[in-house]
């Protein structure tokens, strides 16, 4: 083969030199990662002190072993060889992949000692909170919840609830928040259902270790990074998504092998007591239990969860509370994941098909009327389709909603009385103009508030805060320039929606504008794909989770390495260079393979 490749070098093609050649280089760079300095010094330079071949490379095969498989090599290097080899090698890898052997020990005697969990199906209450952390904690360290096998069970269970509890899932969505059936539907089962599948699907792959490449000091060696479960997770839901925000964390947490306890939000009631009356039912007492939902208040019962060490915190909600969440993490240094809110700005460029983005924003703004942290919040829309824009706004909240939107199916109301009067407050302190909605259209006892649309000036009332309900904020910008410097001046908002055509316009504010994500051409879509990690970046959060990224998110990354004994004397295996005492020469050795690291 090293004779093979140094002919290649030296210009002399031929299939069998070629295949070889390109095998062993791609081999080199895959062990050091592709650096091209290890590649060229090391694995090639010596190649050219090799003589070359007098006579072409096939005059020295006939009636060797080796002349078959030049003519198979020459048969490879044909377009149709090429894809069939490429085929074959990936089933091959497919085929023969090899999964690692499982040896966790799971100690089935200390779930004897528990008082709580598996013990007793009475709803705890804050006074038992030390206790189940306690006992969450003592099964993660007995192993219980690390097994491959336990975990897809789990999430089984988890998929079990959601299909035979679909319709009860409707209803209390319904009797909390008036969720129109398709919202319903759509955020808080189908999202879920898709995550509980992707882990399923994929769970054994995630849970492999990860090979990674040779170091020049410890080679040669095996390393590679292993996933391991964090511990004992604490999930504190919240009243907008009361089901997604709560069981789409818990697929990482199961998937990732923890232990976790969940926290509904009261103040979405029915959704809090189905999800710890019913989901118990469905997984392994010792590896979920799910407190407070019959408790008055979320702050009392969240403060004492505090209290306790957890291994890794999600949270979803304001900024204001999770810097509560952070300030109780920090006494015991818990990782945090936060998913927080934000003012989330739309530009709608003079590109843009505005017909299109007024459509748009209308639909992303009233979405769970308006109840959501990634919902278009205020536009900055380009002064020469202002007026083009809030025309066509106010023509789709008619097609969308109907002329009487109270009494339709298609709006949900909000979700309690303090969220009431604050949103009231704000159509009454707003100086702009109605482009649709108003003052007065809103109705206080059935927490009805109309699809609005307000024309504002940039110092306006309702372009200081999140407005979080059905009220859309539009203000003028001269240019894209004018858009970026608003966006930058306020705190990181969870999404940022961009309406435009030319393609330079999306770059420039994509590029210059820090955001949890981006949808261009619509909103809200960068947060249903599974495939893009959902999270926010400064005010607005830190971590993110969906598909890969809720295992990621609940697992520790651990670095593995293991040393090759060769039979060298220690030439190569153990380098002598690296052990006292220090001399010269070996200062000289270490400093001279520092380009090699």
């Amino acid at each position: 083969m090293v004779s093979s490749i140094s002919h290649v070098l030296r210009g002399n093609f031929d299939p069998f030199t070629l295949v070889c050649a390109s095998g062993f280089s791609l081999w080199w760079l895959t062990r050091f990662q592709f650096r091209p300095l290890v590649w060229m010094t090391v694995g090639m330079a010596p190649l050219l002190l090799i003589p070359d071949y007098k006579l072409p490379v096939d005059a020295y095969l006939p009636d060797t072993i080796a002349a078959p498989l030049h003519h198979v090599a020459a048969a490879i290097c044909t377009p149709a060889g090429l894809i069939t080899s490429l085929v074959g090698v990936l089933a091959l890898k497919y085929f023969w992949s090899k999964e690692e052997e499982e040896v966790y020990i799971v100690d089935d005697k200390v779930q004897e000692s528990f008082k709580i969990l598996g013990k007793t199906t009475t709803p705890s209450t804050m006074a038992d909170i030390p206790t189940v952390a306690a006992e969450l904690r003592a099964s993660f360290m007995a192993g219980y919840s690390r097994p491959l096998a336990t975990r897809l069970k789990q999430l089984k269970g988890l998929r079990a609830f959601l299909v035979e509890h679909k319709e009860d899932i409707l209803r209390c969505l319904k009797e909390d928040l008036d969720r129109p059936r398709v919202e319903g539907i759509m955020y808080d089962h189908a999202i879920i259902l898709a995550e509980v599948d992707e882990a399923i699907r994929h769970l054994k792959s995630w849970v492999q270790p990860v090979a990674k490449g040779d170091h020049i000091l410890s080679m040669p060696a095996t390393q590679c990074v292993r996933p391991e479960p964090l511990g004992v997770a604490l999930i504190i839901g919240t009243w907008n998504f009361p089901l997604q925000l709560e069981l789409a964390p818990l697929v990482g947490a199961l998937a990732a092998g923890n232990t976790a306890l969940i926290k509904p939000c009261v103040i979405s009631p029915a959704c809090a007591k189905l999800v710890q009356d019913e989901l118990p039912k469905y997984l392994d007492p010792k590896i979920v239990h799910i407190l407070g939902a019959y408790e008055s208040r979320d702050s009392p019962t969240t403060n004492k969860l505090l209290e306790e060490k957890w291994d890794v915190i999600f949270f979803t909600g304001s900024p204001t509370v999770g810097r509560v969440i952070m300030s109780g993490a920090a006494k015991h240094l818990t990782p945090c994941v936060l998913e927080l809110g934000g003012k989330n700005p739309v530009y709608v460029d003079s590109s843009a098909d505005v017909r299109l983005a007024a459509k748009r924003c209308i639909w992303g703004r009233n979405l769970n009327a308006g109840q959501q942290c990634i919902a278009p919040d205020f536009v900055l829309c380009h002064e020469a389709v202002l007026d083009e824009f809030t025309a066509y706004c106010k023509q789709f909240v008619s097609e969308l909603y109907g002329a009487t939107p109270e009494d339709g199916q298609n709006l949900g109301k909000i979700v309690g009385e303090r969220q009431m009067k604050r949103l009231i407050g704000l159509l009454k302190d707003t100086k702009g103009e109605f482009i649709t909605g108003g003052a007065d259209q809103y109705n206080a006892e059935t927490r009805y508030i109309a699809p609005t649309v307000v024309k504002v000036e940039m110092d306006d009332a309702l372009m200081q805060d999140e407005i979080f309900g059905p009220i859309l904020a539009v203000t003028s910008v001269p240019n894209a320039y004018a858009a970026i410097a608003d966006i930058n001046r306020r705190p990181e908002p969870l999404a940022l929606y961009l309406f435009a055509e030319d393609d330079h316009v999306q770059k420039l504010v994509v590029q210059n504008t820090r955001s949890g994500g981006v949808t261009i051409n619509h909103c809200i879509f960068h947060v249903g794909n599974s495939n893009l990690p959902f999270g926010g970046v400064g005010n607005s959060g830190m971590g993110s989770y969906h598909g890969k990224k809720s295992f990621d998110c609940f697992s520790h990354e651990k670095p593995v390495l293991s040393k090759t004994k060769l039979p060298d004397f220690g030439l190569l295996s153990d380098a002598f260079f690296i052990y006292p005492p220090w001399t010269s020469t070996k200062e000289a050795l270490l400093v001279s393979s520092q380009p090699l690291l």
